[in-house]
């Protein structure tokens, strides 16, 4: 699911900067008017309206990377399972794992207070500033944090020696030297581009992980194959950002005299960032490795890897949320609040569609695409997609809290989490395996939901009930998705046949309950979405997206 609290970020955007009514408003009070956020634009500062439609835009167009990539990487993860056999598919996923981990902190933090600290600066016009704070960033990254984790490598990876060294450079040194230049999209707003180059960069990667496969035919050499096209690749969002900026990335400088507040975010923001690495990714493969079966670490991977591509869309749309979520606390954070219910809203509803349409087909397909040797993937599969969705669909919150500068609140969020997962693992992997690993995983995800989303509605004094009525399509879609499986599944129709039946009657009865119970989109959000969606998806966007509107 690679729910890392970044990231990743781990996406609906289409209320990053407006109020309920979908204008951006300012009075007296709350901030300058129409004419002074037009001379600000002039002059460099970003106004709502412009920080909503690059936020959208690039919500866009990581919605449509994610459309060309989800497929790609798909069918490149069923033939490197079958090909590779449950056993070695499971050394495979244990190692990339490892390698999320150490990606995870190789800036202990500094990636992200960079962009928040960055993409407030920009959206105030305060160019100078950003790139002081870049250089910086970039020095920190490559004098401190890339020594500390070559070292952390050479003490954990079994590999032969090839394999580490390409590990090293390409795990480690490459997006040391070069992840400056991601985090450059962020700050200003160029979201669309970094999807852009992310769309690339995964050909590459894919490439190169079928080449390796075909010419050598390990889990090891796939392992080195794709960290050396994924590091050189993040490289290439040096062409596209800003002159200034770019030239602040390739000076690094010692990080020193860093802005006022910047290591009292960064610092808590790397711990838990790297808790919850460990609570939200397949670390679980890990205790599997040492506690359980090489056989139940590949069954479990892979359940986990399915899941994670179905959610990949609404996951996506996290990353535009935060530069842009960033400014609008800077220049209107009236808005704030409103941006909250309608990024949950629309979140919600897209996991929703997700949950009914992907979970069953899926399900119902793994015996027939994977083989009999993965058969056990296919329940673990269910239960660990609904937790999935139920944590992706709340992944904006993460944005709103990171917005806030509330690190310390997401370190004892994912610390709580992780304490629990850990818990569950040895006390359960030993005796169900795979199941133990589900098990724990889930545990950890509800532990971090629950914390998280808690925490955002106190600072927003907003109710446990007001995010029941914004989410309420998921309580639908996880009942529909569930059924479904589980009553076509008996059915002796063919797996391929009862797939497709799948589809067509979980969405229609999805659909009807959402109708029935008004709990779709505004009229607002769908205006919102379509407005910065690519005009030659307009028509096809807006058939749907009427649809799924019935408020307002």
């Amino acid at each position: 699911m690679r729910l890392r609290v970044l990231s990743a970020a781990r996406r609906t955007v289409s209320a990053a900067a407006t109020l309920e009514d979908g204008a951006p408003k300012m009075s007296a009070e709350s901030g300058p008017g129409p004419d002074q956020m037009a001379s600000a634009g002039a002059a460099g500062q970003l106004g709502p309206r412009a920080l909503q439609d690059r936020a959208i835009r690039g919500a866009s167009w990581t919605m449509l990377h994610t459309i060309t990539a989800v497929p790609m990487g798909f069918v490149v993860n069923l033939i490197l399972a079958r090909a590779l056999g449950v056993v070695h598919y499971g050394r495979l996923a244990f190692l990339m794992t490892l390698m999320d981990v150490v990606g995870g902190i190789i800036a202990v933090g500094v990636t992200t207070g960079t962009i928040q600290f960055g993409a407030k600066r920009h959206a105030l016009g305060r160019h100078d500033d950003v790139r002081r704070l870049l250089s910086k960033a970039q020095g920190f990254r490559l004098f401190i944090a890339a020594p500390l984790l070559t070292l952390v490598v050479l003490l954990v990876a079994d590999v032969p020696l090839p394999m580490l060294l390409l590990a090293l450079v390409f795990g480690v040194w490459c997006p040391a030297l070069l992840d400056g230049a991601t985090t450059c999209l962020a700050i200003e707003n160029k979201t669309a581009a970094g999807a852009q180059n992310a769309m690339v960069v995964n050909i590459l990667v894919q490439a190169a992980t079928l080449l390796s496969l075909w010419l050598v035919g390990t889990a090891d050499a796939v392992w080195a194959a794709r960290l050396a096209a994924g590091g050189l690749g993040v490289g290439l969002a040096l062409v596209v950002v800003d002159p200034g900026y770019r030239r602040a990335v390739l000076h690094p400088q010692i990080p020193v005299g860093m802005p006022a507040g910047f290591w009292r975010f960064a610092v808590p923001t790397a711990i838990g960032g790297l808790v919850a690495t460990l609570v939200l990714s397949r670390t679980e493969v890990f205790f599997l490795a040492w506690l359980g079966d090489a056989a139940a670490v590949g069954t479990f991977a892979l359940a986990y890897g399915l899941a994670s591509h179905i959610f990949a869309p609404a996951q996506a749309l996290v990353g535009p949320l935060m530069p842009a979520i960033s400014g609008l606390r800077e220049i209107q954070a009236s808005a704030v609040e409103a941006a909250f219910r309608r990024t949950i809203r629309a979140s919600a509803l897209i996991v929703s569609l997700l949950l009914v349409a992907g979970v069953p087909f899926f399900a119902l397909l793994m015996p027939a695409l994977y083989g009999d040797a993965y058969s056990q993937s296919e329940p673990m599969f269910v239960a660990l997609a609904i937790s999935a969705g139920l944590l992706v669909a709340s992944g904006p919150v993460s944005a709103f809290v990171m917005g806030r500068l509330a690190a310390g609140t997401i370190l004892r969020v994912n610390l709580l989490a992780l304490i629990v997962d850990v818990g569950v693992a040895f006390a359960l992997i030993p005796s169900l395996g795979g199941w133990g690993a589900v098990i724990a995983n889930v545990s950890g995800a509800l532990v971090q939901l629950v914390l998280l989303v808690g925490s955002e509605l106190r600072a927003m004094q907003m109710p446990w009930s007001e995010m029941v009525k914004q989410t309420g399509s998921l309580t639908f879609a996880v009942t529909v998705a569930v059924a479904t499986w589980a009553l076509i599944e008996p059915i002796q129709l063919g797996r391929w046949v009862a797939a497709f039946c799948a589809i067509p009657v979980g969405c229609a009865v999805f659909l009807l309950m959402l109708r029935t119970t008004r709990a779709g989109l505004a009229q607002e959000d769908a205006v919102a979405i379509q407005r910065a969606m690519p005009r030659r998806l307009h028509r096809s966007a807006g058939a749907v997206l009427r649809l799924l509107t019935v408020q307002g």
